[in-house]
């Protein structure tokens, strides 16, 4: 389902009149959803990104201005039913499209989904993005492309990390994550010792934790700078 070049031009003027992106989706046809609309405007959605539309509906937002709460809104097809859950959480289908635009905007700078869910106002659970995302292809879609590219920024901001604590601190909780998710980590630790000279600091260190465990932290700390400086000779596991 595409809307026509018609439908786009009566989408935009809704939105100029003060309309959200869903109660202007729903007034073109029922069918539609703003979800369907935000993906033409999302350059992360390539199979239906639409630059002149994009642009057009930046300029429709700016026209309209900040909206109006008092404004008529659709939630669902359901629009009477209580809006939250026994537990106070927002049902799946009654996420507004602000909602879902941070939602999508922090799992993509790399913040875990449930994490994510749990920042939005009014609060809600991972269970309600996921029901929505089975009732909603645009949102699902939107949603998928986030995941890998939040994954892709998390693994960032991990490498980032593991600098930053490459010589100092209590590394194993930071080593566990980096074996789980950077391949470079997973490969350092599997080198054996006569392949170190080729190793840089971090990898330094991961190997010597891996080898040397038991050993207290300052005769660790020792060891750690005497495999910077090549000085390893026949050290190996448990010497």
């Amino acid at each position: 389902m595409h809307p026509s070049e018609e439908e786009k031009e009566r989408f935009l003027e809704y939105i100029r009149q003060g309309d959200d992106r869903a109660t202007a989706a729903w007034r073109i046809n029922p069918d539609y959803t703003g979800s369907m609309f935000r993906s033409m405007c999302n350059p992360h959605s390539p199979r239906n990104y639409d630059t002149e539309f994009a642009r057009a509906y930046e300029e429709a937002v700016a026209a309209r201005g900040p909206l109006d709460p008092d404004r008529f809104q659709v939630w669902s097809a359901e629009r009477e039913s209580n809006p939250l859950t026994p537990s106070g959480f927002v049902k799946a289908m009654h996420l507004t499209e602000e909602q879902l635009d941070t939602f999508l905007e922090l799992v993509r700078d790399g913040v875990q989904a449930w994490t994510a869910a749990g920042m939005l106002d009014p609060k809600t659970s991972i269970t309600q993005i996921n029901r929505r995302a089975s009732k909603d292809p645009g949102f699902a879609e939107e949603y998928r492309e986030a995941r890998e590219e939040g994954y892709t920024s998390y693994k960032e901001s991990l490498r980032s990390e593991a600098t930053r604590q490459a010589f100092a601190g209590d590394y194993r909780a930071l080593r566990d994550q980096m074996l789980i998710h950077l391949d470079e980590a997973r490969q350092a630790l599997t080198t054996n010792r006569h392949e170190l000279g080729g190793l840089d600091g971090t990898a330094i260190r991961l190997f010597a934790e891996r080898n040397f465990s038991d050993l207290p932290p300052e005769i660790m700390d020792e060891m750690i700078k005497a495999l910077e400086k090549r000085e390893f000779g026949q050290l190996g596991s448990g010497s």
